[in-house]
């Protein structure tokens, strides 16, 4: 697919030989400030809050190729090279800003790139039932059917971690494209509270998970009605009960653990809860119809979904419930309109953006929007119910056209792709934060 290049993009330019050769740009604007020897290059006066663009090219008049984005959001900003000690070389940075208006959602788009299936194979697609075989672990994740996974996120180093409900289990994809499973025995029950060998103790219909940067993911066990930690050493524990008796988290699906353990947040149906190592299980807010995903809101208090009212809010820590997105009925707004007037039929799973706006994702209407910081949605990438998926290899915005269905989930990893789940049909797919060129 031909993708447009983006204009009045700000360009700042270094050539990297045996030795730091040059660095030019604007006295007083962007500019490329060092590149240490280890790869770290750094730029000042950026947009903020933008996107800035590390390109390379063998002469300074030849073809530049992207080689990493980053999100810039304050005056300077870096990034690691992925090959910074190459010779004969010359890096130059592109900057773009992302305003809270259309010229912005354009700058953001075109700051992405290709759409790809990383996991799943679209087999299994029936509820309740498990589609793991063991010929799957350590095979290509793209071979493997998944069980109608719910969630999808990446630890620092890139490895992507996913609660599959009906298999039982936690799979975990790395850097290689394998597939393994990181928690549960994909039978479903349970057999301890550890601590033992992750694979080694049951899961039971896990719905949601957290992961630190470091690979220590929380599991929202929601049938065993607990919140499970697993260690980085693959060692599975109890972090807390949820319930009090073991009984199911009634309508589980979100979780959000602190990195000290100090405090967790998590959804139960209609009330969003927090646990505390010393006041254990409490209500912060009540009255939602289906609750999805939650976390932190970087704005204040927490960000929240409603599936069955298809809105997002803000809810502070005393229950102020702020709408964002969603006028919670069967028609209105769309693509460009006010979010708060918009239809977001089954959003399930809300993620902030370092714009100041939000990635949101239904089910209902398997869509892919963008909310920004003003207070409007722009549609990212479209879908409908059914064997909908399509569009992968080229670039991921096409709002015309139908490429996803039955949406669960969107994350960004710590390079700032976008990891998506599509749940009924058993895909994890991903697009890449990196502008292809005009030729790809």
């Amino acid at each position: 697919m031909i993708r447009p290049r983006i204009p009045h993009r700000s360009f700042c330019l270094l050539a990297l030989g045996l030795l730091l050769a040059a660095v030019s740009g604007l006295a007083h604007g962007f500019r490329i400030t060092a590149l240490d020897p280890a790869g770290e290059i750094s730029w000042a006066d950026a947009p903020d809050p933008g996107v800035c663009t590390v390109e390379v090219a063998s002469t300074v008049d030849g073809y530049w190729t992207a080689t990493k984005n980053a999100f810039n959001t304050g005056p300077a900003g870096s990034t690691r090279l992925f090959a910074a000690k190459s010779k004969n070389r010359f890096h130059r940075v592109s900057a773009v800003a992302l305003t809270p208006d259309p010229v912005g959602f354009t700058n953001l788009i075109h700051s992405y790139g290709l759409l790809e299936t990383i996991v799943g194979s679209g087999v299994g697609r029936t509820d309740n039932i498990s589609y793991w075989i063991p010929s799957y672990e350590g095979g290509p994740a793209t071979s493997a059917a998944l069980s109608r996974p719910h969630f999808a996120m990446a630890d620092k180093a890139g490895n992507i971690y996913i609660a599959d409900k009906n298999s039982h289990s936690i799979l975990r994809v790395g850097t290689n494209g394998l597939i393994h499973t990181f928690a549960g025995t994909h039978e479903g029950g349970f057999d301890g509270e550890g601590p033992a060998a992750a694979t080694n103790l049951m899961l039971n219909f896990p719905n949601g998970l957290w992961v630190r940067a470091d690979g220590t993911v929380y599991v929202l066990d929601t049938d065993n009605g607990r919140v499970r930690r697993v260690d980085t050493n693959g060692i599975m524990t109890t972090l807390f009960n949820a319930t009090g008796d073991g009984s199911a988290i009634s309508g589980g699906r979100g979780i959000w653990v602190a990195d000290d353990e100090s405090f967790a947040y998590f959804c139960a149906g209609t009330k969003i809860r927090s646990w505390t190592p010393s006041d254990g299980v409490k209500t912060v807010a009540s009255g939602f119809q289906e609750l999805g995903t939650v976390m932190p809101d970087p704005a204040g208090g927490l960000l929240v979904c409603d599936r069955a009212a298809g809105q997002a809010s803000r809810v502070t820590l005393d229950g102020v419930i702020t709408i964002l997105a969603g006028n919670g009925q069967a028609s209105g707004g769309g693509d460009g309109a006010v979010a708060t007037a918009t239809r977001l039929a089954g959003l399930r799973s809300a993620w902030p953006v370092p714009t100041g706006g939000y990635l949101l994702m239904t089910h209902d209407a398997s869509q892919l929007w963008y909310l920004d910081a003003a207070g409007y949605v722009h549609l990212m990438l479209n879908g409908a119910g059914g064997t909908t998926h399509a569009g992968d290899g080229t670039w991921f915005y096409a709002p015309t056209e139908l490429r996803m269905s039955e949406g669960r989930s969107v994350s960004l990893d710590h390079d700032g792709n976008i990891i998506l789940c599509e749940s009924d049909y058993g895909y994890i797919r991903r697009i890449r934060f990196l502008p292809i060129s005009a030729t790809d």
